[in-house]
């Protein structure tokens, strides 16, 4: 009867994943319609397998519930204390992040958009995965701290380690949830992470015409030798919208990119069911073969054009370009490629390895915050909490001065990414063989000066 009762929680998130992966995953494919080049059949692998980790990420809490559900008291206790600091820590954090940005930016939602307040909110919901991306190696971090200094100022854990248990096998429950987060926080940065990042620039750096459309643009599509330049686009919320007051130049990249058609419509709408172009009330000019000098011009109601380019594409370049805007299949398609300069490459390639090695941070964090926050002996825990907390802020300083190295290909790139971990880690295990010991930071030092273990 007790374990159907623990089971009860996974049965709840399981019927709330179902109904989140049903309306998210279908809206992510419908997404990948306006912003992936091509038809969905064509789509790469690495852009396919969005929906799929959005899906898993509906269903992650349904898979720590379930381990609980399947945990003994001891561990489902620990499993408690844990999750309910850690989520405080987040909730706090969070809290802080979005509140001290509305106060930055609470002014431009005023001026731009009639109603600010639904702007506002929907513009932070679109902002939660990166500012989660942001700081969730260091809630974890700090409910790691928490918990364990709690336990341990209170005695509790002297007393599970008198049952029999290791302080590792005491901390199993907080390895499996922190493991779990950090395949959360692998899925926030593959892509809706950097797409956040990217709609934050559109908005805030972006303004509007006085009857609200966006200012003019200009897209230039090395792949296909085209120039866009639209003086009437839509806004990034609804690319959908046709576009209005148009010039499309095709070059010919063969002869030293001669113009050799020139389009000017009107308007432009976008087929979604095909991925083709609608130019509506058109002037075609061809080129001569020489491209030197224009033949007639055709005028047409309405023509279709098979175009690779995509609303999405058009209406955010002057973005695109920002790495951090830049999703992980993204990042790979161009390092497969081998296309861009080398420093492009160099720059590309570093910011995927950091952002693999970052998930690994997760774990490296709590591994070094557990032994930080224990003490068996008659002192606070205050230092050790404050030195793993200050270890914890010189990472962020290691992670920009290491991929700089990298993107200026000083060093190789997975060596810039990985090295704040394996440096960590070695730490960790330090910290590790000093609390077990018995001995608080100053012996274990006097000791390593007296050339004593």
């Amino acid at each position: 009867m007790g374990f159907f009762r623990n089971l009860l929680p996974a049965v709840i998130c399981l019927a709330l994943g179902s109904l989140l992966a049903w309306y998210l995953v279908p809206g992510e494919l419908e997404q990948m319609r306006w912003e992936v080049p091509g038809m969905p059949e064509s789509y790469p692998v690495e852009q396919m397998c969005r929906p799929v980790f959005l899906g898993l990420l509906c269903y992650l809490p349904f898979i720590g519930a379930l381990m609980y559900a399947c945990m003994n008291t001891m561990d489902r206790y620990m499993s408690r204390n844990f999750l309910t600091y850690f989520l405080m820590c987040t909730m706090i954090l969070l809290l802080i992040y979005i509140l001290a940005d509305f106060t930055d930016n609470m002014e431009r939602f005023r001026s731009r958009f009639d109603s600010p307040v639904l702007e506002a909110l929907k513009f932070y919901g679109t902002q939660l995965p990166m500012f989660l991306y942001q700081i969730l190696p260091y809630t974890l971090m700090m409910g790691t701290l928490w918990c364990l200094s709690k336990l341990s100022g209170t005695c509790e854990l002297t007393g599970m380690l008198q049952s029999g248990r290791s302080l590792l096998r005491i901390c199993r429950p907080i390895f499996i949830f922190s493991a779990l987060a950090a395949v959360a926080y692998g899925i926030f940065g593959f892509h809706w992470a950097p797409s956040g990042s990217l709609y934050r620039q559109i908005i805030l750096k972006s303004s509007r015409q006085a009857d609200g459309s966006a200012k003019p643009l200009v897209y230039r599509s090395d792949a296909t030798s085209r120039i866009w330049r639209v003086e009437k686009p839509p806004f990034i919320d609804n690319p959908g919208e046709p576009m209005r007051d148009l010039i499309i130049e095709q070059f010919d990249p063969e002869r030293r990119g001669k113009l050799v058609k020139q389009y000017t419509a009107a308007s432009a709408t976008w087929n979604k069911a095909d991925a083709t172009w609608t130019l509506h009330r058109v002037y075609t000019r061809h080129l001569a073969e020489a491209g030197e000098y224009p033949t007639d011009d055709t005028f047409e109601e309405s023509i279709t054009l098979d175009f690779e380019e995509k609303p999405y594409q058009i209406i955010s370049p002057s973005q695109s370009n920002r790495i951090d805007a830049i999703g992980t299949a993204a990042l790979y398609e161009f390092i497969a490629s081998g296309a861009g300069s080398r420093e492009d490459r160099w720059k590309k390639r570093t910011e995927w390895h950091v952002r693999i090695a970052r998930i690994f941070t997760c774990m490296v964090l709590v591994l070094m915050a557990i032994p930080s926050s224990v003490t068996f002996q008659r002192r606070g825990t205050m230092k050790g909490i404050g030195i793993a907390v200050l270890l914890a802020a010189l990472m962020l300083f290691f992670y920009r001065v290491f991929p700089a190295l990298g993107e200026s290909g000083l060093i190789q790139a997975w060596i810039s990414a990985w090295i704040p971990n394996f440096g960590y880690l070695f730490i960790a295990i330090y910290l590790f063989r000093v609390n077990l010991a018995h001995r608080s930071f100053k012996e274990w030092l006097q000791a390593r000066m007296r050339g004593e273990e």
